[in-house]
């Protein structure tokens, strides 16, 4: 849609100044020729050796008009175009007599032109009525009536009236500019071209005056705009334009006016696709007569046939474009919102988009009238349950093969029913294949959803799923950075990415969606790549632990990936924590660093086997030396040292304190001595590997 304005007042004017010039021209023949002169030197002629497409100016006396002296300059070819283009009656006014000064842009002044403006790729698309006059507008903003101004009479800051009634103003700095209403001046590349009428100056730039720029260009808040280009322009409203164009309304709502429109989101044009069901994707949709009607009445009752910025909103009724449907403007603490026939109101998201005809509001939900409410209620649509007749989050995990361990986990706990029923609620769903590193926070004996037979365990499990449940229903579109309250109380971090949005939880882990915004009659679902662990189960976790292993969790707890390993594969570990022990502790860099080595282990959440676990065990217990506190002190130049693993480690002393593993590239401990129950942890920065899990990597 191009937003051209209706002009046919200046075809009035032009005619009334054709009138005017045609009975002052003088009966004494063409004007005195001029001599083509360089500006910087006036005594200098500067066109004698013209070679370059420029007006032919060697004949002291030149009989041809300006329309045929543009016509024989192939620089010009485009200007003579849009000259025949506009049909407004300018070729035969500037090839009548007078003594007229043309600004001629060049053809590639056109192509310049052409190419900041959006649907125009040749002069000829200017092919209505109102978008010829606007042609004729800018082509006007280049003729001075008045004189035939060679350059030796243009002077710096000269203002010259134009035919189209504002002025351009003369710049001369070493060459002769020309300024418009933009910011970049046209400068003069081919001076003084004269002809019977007149003189022409090509220049490579089109002119553009500020009524023509209020309508090609509007500035953001520009009110130059009717409320349907506000629409155009408002990315969040991309979907209300299509409506418009697909219901015809387009026309009318760029009329006078005056128009209000609370204008609803894509979001919220995307809730009335669902409302329709799933023969409804897009407008597109709407294919038959019946249908288009029924989204124009819908699309009338958002407009309210007066200008209502937001100073002028009060409580009461106010009529809609459909003069039988009232909207009720309510009262909503220093706001308001919008009533329609359903039980929601609609929410002013953004007010006050001022346009030339009226002004636009933007609200979070379509605004449905009684008259709708019927029709739509005869299909067997409840305008106040949109999701009738859709399955509950329940029944859509019963029947997902991929959420088979979530299905009987709720069961287990009894919360089946309560997605079932309930709500709206926004469930992240883990798949079966994310949930062995839960296991391994619960221990060696959780193989599985059967081995969930304490009391204990049960209300653990109930609380991780908890936290995967926020009330509301809650779209990727909607989600935000921040943090999502849960039914558990332990908050969800969400954070941005390039990609879009990523969850957090409690282990500092990074949780990625795998599928999103699959609906519910209670809520919506979206799937992520492992299950999320709160830090309330992680706290009752460590306490459940014995307390000479708390206190070992204690003194490493600023190594988060180190307490997330000890606690998901460190049970062998805990066994031998009442004995004397060394235990040679990787930093969160050293295991980063490993990952890096690894082909398709990026953190520990891709120890997700029951076999990655036990690798995982047998990668701890090989930092891990039992019956032995050996401070730093202690430790001798090439000592072995047999480890909980059953292989061995060797210490060298050459350069510090470095421990070598079945790699042969040194771990250096980079903090010694840290003293814990009866035992010793020293800090080092490189995780060690035995032969055993070389093997398996």
């Amino acid at each position: 849609m191009k937003p051209i304005p209706h002009y046919a007042k200046w075809l009035f004017l032009f005619t009334l100044m054709l009138l005017v010039f045609a009975c002052s021209n003088d009966d004494d023949g063409d004007p005195t020729p001029q001599q083509t002169q360089n500006p910087e030197n006036p005594n200098e002629d500067s066109s004698s050796d013209d070679d370059d497409g420029g007006a032919d100016d060697d004949n002291a006396t030149t009989t041809v008009n300006i329309v045929d002296l543009a016509s024989s300059v192939d620089l010009l070819e485009d200007l003579v175009t849009a000259l025949q283009t506009a049909e407004a009656g300018l070729v035969e006014a500037l090839s009548a007599e007078g003594t007229f000064t043309v600004f001629a842009p060049d053809n590639e002044a056109f192509d310049k032109l052409l190419d900041e403006l959006d649907g125009f790729d040749t002069l000829e698309d200017f092919d209505t009525d109102e978008e010829k006059e606007l042609l004729a507008e800018i082509l006007r903003y280049h003729v001075v009536t008045t004189e035939a101004a060679f350059s030796d009479n243009l002077s710096n800051d000269t203002q010259l009236e134009t035919l189209q009634t504002e002025t351009v103003r003369v710049n001369v700095d070493g060459s002769v500019f020309i300024q418009d209403k933009t910011e970049d001046e046209a400068e003069v590349i081919d001076a003084d071209n004269e002809a019977s009428n007149g003189v022409v100056h090509i220049i490579d730039k089109v002119l553009l005056p500020q009524a023509v720029l209020d309508i090609l260009f509007p500035e953001p808040g520009d009110s130059s705009g009717t409320v349907v280009d506000v629409v155009i322009d408002t990315e969040s409203l991309s979907l209300l334009e299509e409506a418009v164009i697909a219901a015809g309304l387009g026309d009318d709502l760029s009329g006078e006016g005056p128009f209000t429109i609370f204008a609803p989101t894509n979001t919220a044009i995307e809730e009335l696709f669902d409302l329709l069901g799933d023969n409804y994707n897009s407008f597109d949709d709407f294919t038959n007569p019946v249908e288009r009607l029924l989204l124009a009445e819908i699309l009338e009752y958002h407009v309210v046939p007066q200008n209502l910025p937001s100073s002028s909103l009060s409580p009461g009724t106010v009529a809609s474009l459909n003069s039988e449907e009232t909207l009720e403007i309510i009262a909503s603490g220093d706001s308001f919102v919008i009533g329609d026939a359903s039980n929601t109101d609609a929410n002013l998201l953004e007010i006050d988009k001022t346009a030339s005809n009226g002004v636009v509001h933007i609200i979070d939900k379509i605004l449905i009238s009684q008259e709708v409410a019927d029709v739509l209620g005869d299909l067997g649509i409840d305008i106040n349950n949109p999701t009738n007749g859709m399955p509950s989050i329940g029944t859509i995990v019963e029947g997902n093969d991929e959420l088979t361990f979530l299905e009987e986990a709720l069961r287990l706990t009894g919360l089946l029913d309560t997605l079932g029923e309930e709500g709206p609620f926004t469930v992240f769903a883990p798949s079966n294949e994310t949930l062995t590193f839960l296991f391994g926070l619960l221990g060696s004996g959780v193989d599985g959803i059967e081995d969930f037979d304490l009391d204990f365990e049960i209300d653990l499990l109930r609380n991780v799923l908890l936290y995967h449940v926020v009330p509301g229903r809650i779209t990727s579109s909607d989600l935000m950075v921040g943090e999502l309250p849960t039914l558990l109380g332990d908050p969800i971090a969400v954070l941005q990415s390039p990609d879009g949005f990523l969850l957090k939880d409690a282990t500092d882990l990074i949780v990625e969606l795998t599928f999103t915004d699959i609906p519910a009659s209670n809520g919506i679902i979206h799937g992520i790549d492992r299950v999320l662990v709160p830090q309330s189960v992680i706290t009752t976790i460590v306490d459940e632990t014995e307390e000479n292993f708390r206190q070992l969790l204690a003194l490493v707890s600023e190594n988060d990936i180190l307490v997330m390993a000890l606690l998901m594969a460190g049970e062998n570990i805990q066994q031998e924590l009442s004995a004397p022990f060394t235990f040679f502790l990787p930093t969160n860099r050293a295991f980063l660093d490993l990952f890096d080595q690894l082909e398709g282990i990026d953190s520990l959440l891709d120890f997700n086997t029951i076999g990655e676990l036990e690798l995982l065990a047998t990668i701890l217990s090989y930092h891990f030396v039992t019956d032995t506190k050996a401070l730093s002190s202690n430790l001798s130049n090439e000592q072995i040292i047999t480890t909980l693993q059953g292989e061995t480690l060797s210490v060298n002393l050459d350069n510090g304190v470095a421990i070598l593993d079945k790699t042969g590239t040194p771990a250096m401990v980079t903090a010694a001595d840290r003293e814990v129950l009866n035992g010793v942890v020293h800090f080092i920065d490189k995780v060690l590997l035995p032969q055993e899990a070389l093997n398996s990597l």
